[in-house]
């Protein structure tokens, strides 16, 4: 129950450790952040959410199902009707009388993914939220919203920016089918040569990881969510999003650096220079 709420929600670890009965409520189908439990060795406390505000996120039924089998279950493991509203969701007492250790909830979760051969940790199910809510098409602030990101969606796109910037080339694909088309006469390239007449990305574009990647990362500079000044993604970082090799992530960034979009220094993250003139 935790990794489908950590899916469906995006909420941090602690906060899901948090959680108790009466935040939850089926009739609504909304949970409630209210705060966090902070872990420090073996100690163990509860304190206010990262923003210091609460949240409201709206549950799917297949979620508010679950929670409610869920509730049912740990009562009768309890040998209650019904847990009060202060019982905690996950507890390691019957009655939920106490939370859950995130540490605990951490190592049982890289236990389990360890048993089928994966190397996960909790955190990345909260990335996962956030990335199929921006590419289903839902606006950055409310994803912000649902993480519990402060700065109205500023900080969503720092850390999602190369999702945001292909769910909006996405969008703007979907606007052109709408348009009609250009002369076939009228060809347009750009720095690798890589359009067509009809002013879509050719075949090579989408068909090579490098290309697609400088795509994306293009398309954030543009659309205005990288800035000048500010830092690409490291190629580790690129390799684990995109599951490509550090070789295939470095030859990425190396279009763009002979697209003059970015500087690379040595042993140091390539920086936004400039944006595609003609672009804003």
């Amino acid at each position: 129950m935790t990794v489908w709420l950590f899916m469906t929600t995006g909420a941090r670890r602690g906060e899901v450790c948090a959680l108790r009965w009466d935040r939850f409520d089926a009739d609504a189908a909304v949970l409630v952040i209210r705060s966090s439990i902070g872990q420090r060795g073996k100690r163990t406390w509860e304190k206010d959410t990262k923003t210091h505000q609460q949240r409201r996120i709206a549950l799917d039924s297949q979620t508010v199902a679950l929670l409610v089998a869920y509730r049912r279950h740990c009562a009768e493991r309890a040998g209650l009707a019904d847990l009060p509203g202060n019982a905690r969701n996950f507890s390691p007492m019957p009655d939920g009388s106490t939370w859950v250790k995130p540490d605990t909830v951490s190592q049982r979760y890289e236990r389990m993914c360890g048993r089928i051969g994966w190397d996960m940790h909790v955190h990345q199910l909260r990335h996962y939220s956030a990335t199929e809510l921006i590419a289903g098409g839902v606006d950055v602030r409310t994803v912000a919203g649902r993480l519990g990101h402060g700065g109205g969606g500023t900080t969503t796109l720092k850390v999602y920016s190369a999702f945001v910037a292909e769910a909006d080339q996405r969008a703007a694909g979907s606007l052109v089918a709408h348009l009609p088309p250009l002369p076939a006469r009228l060809v347009l390239t750009d720095a690798e040569g890589g359009f067509t007449a009809a002013g879509t990305a050719a075949q090579d574009e989408t068909g090579s990881p490098y290309r697609r990647i400088a795509a994306d990362l293009r398309g954030a500079i543009v659309s205005g969510v990288l800035t000048p000044g500010m830092q690409l993604p490291t190629v580790g970082e690129l390799s684990e999003r995109y599951a490509v090799s550090h070789g295939t992530a470095q030859r990425a960034v190396a279009v763009l650096r002979t697209a003059g979009l970015v500087t690379v220094s040595r042993g140091r993250r390539a920086v936004v220079r400039s944006v595609i003139v003609g672009s804003a």
